[in-house]
């Protein structure tokens, strides 16, 4: 079954404003007929006890007149008030909807994420267990199998303790000078993978003055990210070079456009493309979150790009060690 996009608390809340404003209206439309009718009664006794002369009486329609200016007046500025707080109400109401769905998907995604390699890592040992007769070799392939669904649930963990600690300032920096060639060369030999090839322009010897496990993650989460959503046809391309006083890492790849009116929404925690019902590429939203968040806190940027042709790529620009 399809959702309804607009939830049943936000339809009554619209009757409620559609209820409010109509009262406000019937409210000014009778304040107006009172206080011209009230002008109309004096009036009246004024020309029955024979008080007053013409220009008396006008004296009442311009009483009148500021009456109804000042009525007009205070109902505007109340009006705007109520809109404005209505606005607020909704717009508030909205971003906790946003943020109450992505939580959810976050649970659905987290709760396939832990299950699959679990459930990998367990088929693997039944295997072992019941097949003492397997050669060697298979079962070096079998092991090799459960320590990467180990690894990758290891990261998962990785991704989700980082983030507590984030949400809560637990988070401890330690600023060094790190050789960011050396460790992007590193990350990329300790993530071994063969569906997609990998051209590297990484020149040598770029220091910069960052945090060694926030750098890890940065890189972990964008070459994670271009390996998953890349066509396997296509090479992913991992750029560190001097521009000006400051270094860029770049990882790019072709494979889904990101919509340019989500790249910024893309660094959100628990952000994701699509419906967690309904996408097949494994994550929790987490990653990019981590990236954009460690980026600013080092002082650095990072910039996003995506084309209509598919092809996507994330800079992270930090200064340059001195």
């Amino acid at each position: 079954m399809k959702k309804s996009k607009n939830p049943k608390p936000l339809i009554v809340f619209y009757a409620l404003v559609f209820y409010v404003f109509l009262q406000f209206g019937w409210w000014a439309y009778l304040i107006f007929e009172m206080n011209v009718e009230i002008t109309d009664l004096k009036k009246e006794v004024a020309v029955m006890k024979d008080e007053s002369s013409q220009s008396d009486l006008s004296e009442f329609d311009n009483a009148l007149h500021k009456k109804l200016l000042m009525v007009i007046g205070e109902g505007s500025v109340f009006l705007t008030l109520l809109f404005i707080g209505f606005y607020q109400v909704k717009k508030s109401f909205m971003r906790e909807f946003s943020l109450a769905r992505q939580q959810q998907n976050f649970l659905l995604s987290v709760t396939h994420e832990l299950n699959s390699p679990l459930a990998s890592i367990k088929l693997y040992l039944q295997t072992l267990l019941k097949r003492q007769s397997i050669p060697e070799e298979k079962k070096e392939n079998l092991l090799s199998k459960a320590l990467l669904d180990v690894e990758r649930q290891s990261k998962l963990v990785n991704n989700i303790l980082l983030a507590a600690k984030l949400e809560d300032n637990s988070f401890q920096f330690k600023i060094e000078r790190i050789n960011l060639s050396r460790t992007i060369e590193q990350l990329i030999e300790n993530h071994p993978q063969d569906t997609h090839k990998v051209e590297k322009k990484i020149n040598n010897n770029i220091f910069i003055d960052a945090d060694l496990t926030a750098i890890q993650s940065i890189f972990t989460n964008l070459y994670e990210n271009a390996l998953k959503y890349g066509t396997t046809s296509e090479p992913v391309e991992i750029v560190v070079e001097e521009q000006a006083q400051s270094v860029a890492l770049t990882v790019k790849n072709k494979g889904t456009t990101i919509p340019e009116k989500e790249l910024n929404q893309i660094f959100e925690k628990f952000y994701r493309l699509g419906d967690e019902n309904t996408r097949n590429s494994k994550g929790t939203g987490l990653g990019l979150f981590l990236v954009k968040f460690f980026t600013d806190a080092m002082g650095g940027k990072i910039k996003a790009a995506s084309t209509s042709r598919g092809e996507t790529a994330f800079t992270v620009y930090f200064k340059l060690s001195e």
